[in-house]
């Protein structure tokens, strides 16, 4: 089943995507938040997976034939960024509500005798607007009316990848953000804005 909503979600956890089959039909399943492409031998690749520049996706193998065939969308209410100072920050759209993440996926299996693991990651763009003051790195937003073609694997990868990146810089100006405190546990406390305390000297 789908995993419980949570405000503090780390790679190599489950989170939710939505995919499309073979039939067009589109599914809101679970997967494991670290891509392993089909041709790895173990889920231990010594490398994190959990998130691919879309710049190079096409051309990297680990990502190439998931950018191809195998695109995802991760729906989101927000996310975290951390800046130098690792101190957190959460991101989110005060008017959509709703963050939908541009990803990859892979079915990947150790062996032909062992189940299917559905494995994603999260496609990340060069950060603009208010996001470049807290890191160089942001996911890539998707457009609802560029949806069905990110989603479709017969569309056309060349062209899609770098209009989805030119369609999310232009969302991310809409996003708003303000620092959180120390990310422990979980629950809805983590996302509420937090102040450095000040100290009279």
């Amino acid at each position: 089943g789908l995993p419980a909503h949570s405000w503090n979600i780390a790679p190599a956890s489950t989170i939710v995507m939505i995919g499309q089959d073979a039939s067009g039909n589109r599914h809101l399943a679970p997967a494991h938040w670290n891509l392993i492409p089909q041709w790895a031998q173990s889920m231990e690749l010594g490398y994190p997976t959990y998130n691919a520049r879309i710049e190079t996706a096409l051309e990297k193998r680990t990502y190439s034939q998931a950018a191809h065939q195998w695109r995802a969308i991760i729906p989101a209410n927000g996310y975290y960024e951390w800046d130098a100072d690792r101190q957190p920050h959460y991101f989110f759209d005060p008017i959509a509500k709703l963050l939908l993440m541009a990803g990859l996926y892979t079915w990947w299996r150790p062996n032909a005798s062992a189940p299917w693991l559905l494995t994603a990651l999260i496609l990340t763009r060069q950060a603009n607007g208010d996001a470049a003051t807290v890191h160089d790195r942001m996911p890539v937003l998707i457009n609802t009316n560029m949806a069905r073609a990110w989603l479709d694997p017969r569309a056309n990868s060349q062209q899609l990848l770098p209009e989805a990146n030119r369609q999310g810089a232009v969302l991310s100006e809409q996003l708003e953000q303000h620092a959180v405190a120390k990310l422990e546990g979980d629950g809805p406390q983590l996302i509420k804005p937090y102040s450095q305390p000040q100290f009279d000297l």
